[in-house]
């Protein structure tokens, strides 16, 4: 009668043995009569499913060939999305010379335009979100991490504009920007959602009912300065500019 060596506790055991008497591992080889005894019942089909498993191969279905590919465009498409989300799209602004006091020009501005037409440039508000101090969101939950707001920046175009802002989570930076178009007629102005996104990742418009009230907090307080340009008689967005007027 042969022996067989269980690879995980090195027993010698019989060759008519399906598992280790030891450690009650699956011992490496098929396991066989010695000839004047037969193996029990319970052994011999044991055996004999062994090797039929053994003998036959192993193929794999057209499902789990989809499967196994469907996983590895999912996991591509994740990378893709989490880098693009990551990236900064380093938008272009004017330069423009230091403005001191910045919130209180900009709002004069829109003072004067109920006499008179007035241009209010992008620097002008850009350097008043700067100088508005940042927005500071307060946790339910102390351990719950808060995002904070490290700075924003409007981009004017053509009867529209890009609203951007940064923010920090876990000392990760996000870039987020929403882009608006400019709708509707004289004292009834609005600016309508279009697109939206988080890096250079494009986002759904369904998202923009969740995303937009989050990006008005974060404009105080351009925010307040731009409803009351919405009231305006005439009002044109430009590349760089808004030109507007109230009647008195």
């Amino acid at each position: 009668m042969s022996i067989i060596r269980c690879a995980t506790c090195a027993q010698d055991n019989s060759s008519s043995l399906v598992y280790c008497s030891h450690c009650g591992a699956i011992l490496p080889k098929i396991p066989q009569s010695d000839g004047s005894i037969p193996l029990p019942t319970s052994v011999a089909i044991a055996a004999g499913r062994v090797q039929r498993s053994d003998a036959e191969p192993k193929q794999r279905t057209l499902f789990s060939h989809l499967w196994g590919i469907f996983r590895y465009l999912l996991l591509v498409t994740l990378g893709v999305a989490v880098v693009l989300a990551m990236m900064d799209p380093k938008a272009p602004l004017l330069d423009s010379r230091p403005i001191p006091n910045a919130p209180s020009v900009l709002e004069q501005n829109i003072l004067w335009s109920r006499g008179v037409q007035v241009t209010i440039a992008q620097p002008l508000i850009n350097q008043a979100l700067a100088q508005a101090g940042r927005m500071k969101w307060s946790s339910p939950i102390d351990f719950i991490p808060m995002p904070q707001l490290l700075e924003s920046s409007v981009i004017l175009a053509n009867d529209g504009l890009r609203f951007s802002v940064t923010i920090s989570i876990l000392s990760y930076p996000l870039y987020l920007s929403e882009s608006f178009r400019l709708s509707g007629g004289s004292r009834h102005w609005d600016l309508i959602p279009e697109s939206g996104s988080l890096g250079l990742l494009p986002l759904n418009k369904s998202f923009l009912s969740l995303m937009t009230p989050f990006m008005s907090s974060c404009s105080f307080p351009f925010a307040k300065d731009l409803q009351v340009m919405k009231a305006a008689d005439t009002l044109r967005i430009r590349p760089g500019y808004f030109d507007l007027s109230t009647r008195p």
